[in-house]
C-alpha cells in the first residue's frame, strides 16, 4: 500500500523498457503504490505490444490477442478502473478443414467441446491438483515431470484425450505445436481457473478493440514513444542511452522480449546464456478480404505439423456484413510473407472461395519460450534467482505464459514482491 512505502522509496527512479501488457500493467501496479518517478521507453508510436487492433472500412479487427476469461483477474481490473468497454463472447459454430482438399464440416461447438472435456474433467482436475503450483505466477520451482513434451506427460498421467479437445486452441492460436510443447505450458494456458472460466463462458472481447485498453492505461503514464535505446548500462545507477537522450534511474524492468534486450543492455554471461536460449515461433495474422467462403471460422488440424509450416492452421470472420476474414499461419524464419500469403489463398481455393484483397500481414515473434530440455535444466529457476540483480527485474510473455492474462498476472505479482 501507498502509505508502507517511504517517501524516499517513492521518489526511486524506474525505467521499464517495453510498453506492451507487462509493461504497462508493471508501470500502472507501480502508480497505484504511489511511486511518483516512472518512465517508459517504447520503441514503436503505439503501446499494447501484441495486442494490436486495425481498422478496415470502419470496422476494428484484432491482428494479435484479442480476448481475455474470467480467471484474468489482473486485466479485468484494469478493465474496470478504466471503464473499457467488453462484452461476453458467444460461442457458436466454428468449422474444420482438410488442409489437402479444402473439405470442410462443422466441427464441435465450443459449448460441445466444453460438454465433452467435462467427461475428462475429473481426470484432468486431478492432474491440475498434483501439480498445483502451475496455478501459481511464473514458471519456477515446478515438478521436474512439467518439463516433458506433453505428449510424453499426457501418457505417464493417462490423459491423451485431453489433446482431442485442446488442440485446436493451442496450435491453432500460435502457441506451437502442442505435443512438443513441455507440460508445463498447456497446463498453465488450460489451467483449472481457466477452464472453469470456458465452462462457465466466462470469456470476453472488446467491441472497440483490446488496444483500446492499453491507450487508456498509458494516459496516466509518462511513455517514451518512438524511443530506441543505444545501450543500458547499469551499477549504481541504471543508465539508458537512447538516439536522443541519456536517463538515470534506480531500477530497471525489462518487459521487452528478454533475447532481443541482451542486445542493447550490458548482460553478463548468466544473461546471455539464460536470453539466448529463448525461441519463438512465427506467427502471421493475415487480413484479407474473402468471397465463397462461410462466414464463420475454423481450424485446419492438418496443418498442425512442422512440415507444414507457413501454411494456416485457423481462420476467424468477424462481422456480418464484411467479407474480411483473419487467416493465421505457423512457421519458422524460413518461411517468408509472400508464401505464407500464397499458401492461405491455395487453401482458400480449396475450399471453394477466392482471396479477392490482403488488406494486412502482421508478422509475430510468437509465443517466446524454451525448449523441454532448457524448462528441466531449470531456466525459470534460474532466471527468478535473477530478479533485483544489478537493480533489475525481468518480466514479459515468457515468464508466464503468452497470453494477455497471464503476461499481465505476472508483471503484477512482480511488482507485488519487489516494490
Amino acid at each position: 500500500m501507498e502509505d508502507s512505502k517511504s517517501a524516499e522509496e517513492l521518489n526511486t527512479r524506474i525505467a521499464i523498457v517495453g510498453a506492451g501488457a507487462a509493461g504497462l500493467t508493471a508501470a500502472e501496479a507501480l502508480r497505484q503504490k504511489g511511486y511518483a518517478h516512472v518512465t517508459i521507453f517504447e520503441k514503436s508510436d503505439r503501446v499494447g505490444g501484441k495486442c494490436l487492433t486495425t481498422k478496415i472500412d470502419g470496422r476494428p479487427y484484432e491482428l494479435g490477442a484479442g480476448i481475455v476469461s474470467g480467471n484474468n483477474k489482473t486485466v479485468l481490473g484494469l478493465v474496470q478502473r478504466f471503464n473499457v468497454p467488453m462484452k461476453t463472447v458467444t460461442f457458436g459454430k466454428s468449422l474444420i478443414a482438410d488442409a489437402e482438399t479444402g473439405s470442410i464440416h462443422a466441427s464441435r461447438t465450443l459449448t460441445e467441446t466444453m460438454k465433452l472435456f467435462k467427461e475428462l474433467l475429473l481426470t484432468y482436475r486431478n492432474v491440475q491438483k498434483r501439480f498445483s503450483k502451475i496455478a501459481r505466477p511464473g514458471l519456477a520451482h515446478l515438478h521436474k515431470d512439467l518439463a516433458l513434451p506433453f505428449s510424453d506427460f499426457a501418457k505417464k498421467y493417462k490423459i491423451e484425450r485431453v489433446g482431442e479437445v485442446l488442440a485446436n486452441y493451442f496450435t491453432g492460436y500460435g502457441y506451437g505445436y502442442f505435443n512438443d510443447a513441455p507440460a508445463a505450458y498447456v497446463l498453465k494456458y488450460y489451467c483449472w481457473d481457466t477452464v472453469k472460466a470456458f465452462i462457465k463462458h466466462q470469456i470476453y472481447f472488446f467491441p472497440q478493440g483490446i488496444q483500446h485498453l492499453w491507450t487508456a492505461v498509458a494516459k496516466n503514464l509518462d511513455v517514451r514513444y518512438n524511443a530506441k535505446i543505444k545501450q543500458i548500462k547499469r551499477g549504481d545507477e541504471v543508465i539508458i542511452t537512447t538516439e536522443d537522450e541519456t536517463m538515470r534511474f534506480d531500477r530497471l524492468i525489462l518487459a521487452s522480449p528478454l533475447d532481443e534486450a541482451i542486445k542493447f543492455i550490458d548482460a553478463d554471461k548468466t544473461e546471455n546464456d539464460l536470453f539466448s536460449s529463448i525461441q519463438t515461433v512465427d506467427y502471421r495474422t493475415i487480413a484479407c478480404s474473402v468471397t465463397g467462403l462461410e462466414k464463420v471460422g475454423g481450424y485446419i488440424p492438418g496443418n498442425y505439423t512442422s512440415t507444414k509450416k507457413g501454411h494456416p492452421v485457423f481462420w476467424h470472420f468477424w462481422h456480418k456484413d464484411s467479407n474480411v476474414y483473419t487467416f493465421y499461419t505457423l512457421a519458422d524464419k524460413s518461411i517468408s510473407d509472400e508464401l505464407a500469403v500464397q499458401y492461405t489463398k491455395e487453401f482458400i481455393e480449396k475450399a471453394g472461395g477466392s482471396l479477392e484483397k490482403v488488406h494486412i500481414v502482421k508478422h509475430w515473434k510468437y509465443f517466446p519460450h524454451v525448449s523441454a530440455e532448457r524448462f528441466r535444466n531449470g531456466f525459470f529457476d534460474d532466471v527468478e534467482a535473477l530478479q533485483g540483480k544489478r537493480n533489475t527485474y525481468y518480466v514479459g510473455e515468457v515468464m508466464n505464459f503468452s497470453t494477455v492474462g497471464f503476461t499481465a498476472q505476472y508483471a503484477q505479482d512482480l511488482v507485488e514482491r519487489f516494490f
